[in-house]
Order: structure tokens, then C-alpha cells, then sequence
């Protein structure tokens, strides 16, 4: 396969708009956790890992196709614990964050889709990423699509667009020396609104240095739909991540969108009572995926929280068949469903 050609984005050529995650989606992106090392070496844990994913891969391959992106070493078992209605796509892979390391995809002006490649490097760092570097860029080479590379870093996971121009994001990760130094806010608001097409960009303070990501926004705020977010309830938690959430919803309060509107906010609260021991655990049931005809959401063994987070996801898309899923060993090393999938817009 020829390599892909790599477009610099420029305001005055790049007319593109980031579509909505409700909208149609041609396919699913999901990546093969392919490091043992990263979840304490060979064994059953690591199993138990790449069997969840496979099990949440088939489950979305239900209502629509899904792309694994795997080494062709990892295809025998992927196809095993994947199923057969997962095409397996050969990129090598370090890890299962897709919607961190993979590309964000916007529309072009001719309805064209473009994947964004906003140059991943482990979370500033952080982690080992020598392979999820390159399946941005794979991933268009794979579709015959040119990748746009975008000027700032950045991933997937730390913005939430609602498809009618806004853009919620915390600055804890994006103004941050580990992935941007030296820019500004203005600076990145600036190639942020060029690269996906948003007007209006709302930033929350986010939390620094707390876990990998340092505070990606799709752990706590989700659009429903322009005006509408979903928060992760943290009544009464007096620690630095609570301090950051009120803080967001107090900004958030004061806030208007691309269209002059305000926000409406429907809190659930987080689980309390789960099946994980893990330290961390991430208890938040905003981190859902919307796919055609069906959201997927955790369950955590917490019945009332579950049953609540259940009734208001319906509530609020009742377009959608909801899949609970018990989706422990992805949410106990941090991320959580909408972590580990990206879809590609029709």
C-alpha cells in the first residue's frame, strides 16, 4: 500500500465540521491490548483484559462493523475472543485506547470524512506508545483517506464536541508542557477551532497529575445533545477531582454554546458499591458509547446506581437500545468504553 499522503491544515482551505457521536457511524475503531507489561506481565489478568475487550467488540459488532486494529501476530486469538463479525485490520498496537492513540474524524465541506491525527504520545509520555504513534496514521492509509496532522497534541479522550460548533474540553491536558509546551490557551483554542471545525471552545480547569490522562473530559462531562450535557455526579467529594467538578459545573452554568444557548446538566451520580478492588477504578458512568441503535454503558454491581445510570440513559436517548456490560477490567486501569472505541462517521 502507497504512503499516505499528510496534509498541513491551514483556516483558509480546512471548511470541515466535527459530527456528533450520535450520528450514523460507518464503523467502530477499537484497538488489541498487544504490552503484557502493562498490566503486570503475562498471565490472567492480562487475559482477562484482552477477553473483555473481545467481548465489548462483539457486542457493538451486533449493530454495526467494527475494525480492530491488530498486529497479524494477535489475529488468531482476536478472532477468538472478538468473533467473527469483527474484520481485524493489521497495525500494530501497544495498548487498547483507541479513542486516545486512533483518529478523530471530522467532515469535510464535500461530506467527505478526514481523520485527524493529533500526534499521541502516551498521555505526555507517560506510557510506552512506540506503535499507538502510528495508528492515526495507519488507520487512513488503511481507508485510502488522507491524514491531516494536527499542529498541537492531543487525544481523543480530552475533547467533547456536541456537532453544532461547541467544543468542551479541560486545560489540564492541553495546556500542559507534556504535550503543548510553550502554548498558550489562546494558541491551542486557536488550532483546536481550525482542526475540527467548532466555533466555541469551553474550557474547564480539569486535574493535573492524578491519573494518566490528567483529566480527560469524557471521564466527567458528555453532550447528550446540543444543550444538554450528562455530568458524573461527585456530591459532597471534597477532593482535588471533586473541587475541579463543581468548579466545571459552576463555569458551565455561566456558559453559552456556539448557538447562544445554555446548558441543561442531568447528573448521575458514580457507582459507590462495585465489584472492583482496584485503586484505579473508575466508578463514572458518563464514559458510555453511543453506536447505531444502541448505547453500551457499564455496570458495576452497584444495583441502585446501575438501575439509575440505566433509566436516565434511556431517558435522555430513547433512540437507543441500552447495553449494560460488565466492563470491570477496562474501567479499573482508568478509561472506560467511550476510552477504548472512536467511531467513523458516515
Amino acid at each position: 500500500m502507497p504512503e499516505i499522503a499528510i496534509k498541513a491544515v491551514r483556516a483558509e482551505s480546512w471548511k470541515v465540521t466535527a459530527p456528533s457521536e450520535a450520528e450514523p457511524h460507518a464503523r467502530t475503531w477499537m484497538a488489541w491490548p498487544s504490552t503484557p507489561a502493562v498490566y503486570g506481565g503475562p498471565g490472567a489478568y492480562y487475559e482477562s483484559v484482552q477477553e473483555t475487550l473481545g467481548r465489548l467488540a462483539a457486542a457493538i459488532a451486533e449493530n454495526e462493523r467494527v475494525a480492530m486494529a491488530a498486529s497479524a501476530d494477535q489475529h488468531e486469538l482476536a478472532a477468538k475472543l472478538c468473533g467473527p463479525k469483527v474484520e481485524l485490520v493489521d497495525i500494530e498496537t501497544d495498548d487498547m485506547w483507541m479513542r486516545d492513540s486512533g483518529p478523530v474524524f471530522v467532515r469535510a465541506e464535500t461530506g467527505a470524512i478526514a481523520p485527524v491525527d493529533f500526534r499521541f504520545n502516551g498521555w505526555g509520555d507517560k506510557q510506552a506508545h512506540a506503535s499507538d504513534a502510528g495508528i492515526a496514521g495507519k488507520v487512513a492509509q488503511h481507508l485510502g483517506a488522507t491524514r491531516h496532522v494536527a499542529a498541537i497534541r492531543g487525544e481523543g479522550g480530552g475533547i467533547e464536541y456536541d456537532g453544532d460548533g461547541t467544543l468542551l474540553l479541560a486545560e489540564s491536558c492541553w495546556v500542559n508542557d507534556n504535550r503543548n509546551p510553550g502554548l498558550s490557551r489562546a494558541d491551542i483554542e486557536r488550532h483546536l477551532k481550525t482542526i475540527l471545525g467548532v466555533e466555541t471552545v469551553i474550557w474547564v480547569p480539569g486535574v493535573r497529575g492524578l491519573d494518566i490522562t490528567d483529566g480527560h473530559i469524557d471521564g466527567s462531562l458528555r453532550f447528550v445533545k446540543p444543550g444538554l450535557l450528562i455530568a458524573s455526579s461527585m456530591t459532597g467529594d471534597t477532593s482535588e477531582w471533586g473541587r475541579a467538578h463543581a468548579e466545571a459545573l459552576a463555569m458551565l452554568a455561566k456558559s453559552r454554546d456556539a448557538r447562544g444557548r445554555g446548558f441543561e446538566i442531568v447528573s448521575i451520580p458514580a457507582a459507590a458499591d462495585v465489584r472492583s478492588t482496584s485503586d484505579e477504578f473508575l466508578t463514572s458512568y458518563a464514559n458510555y458509547y453511543i453506536g447505531n441503535g444502541a448505547l453500551y454503558t457499564p455496570q458495576f454491581g452497584d444495583k441502585k446506581a446501575d438501575a439509575f445510570a440505566r433509566e436516565t440513559l434511556g431517558r435522555l436517548h430513547p433512540d437507543r437500545r441500552i447495553v449494560e456490560l460488565d466492563m470491570d477490567r477496562i474501567y479499573e486501569n482508568g478509561g472506560g468504553i467511550h476510552c477504548v472505541t472512536q467511531q467513523q462517521p458516515l
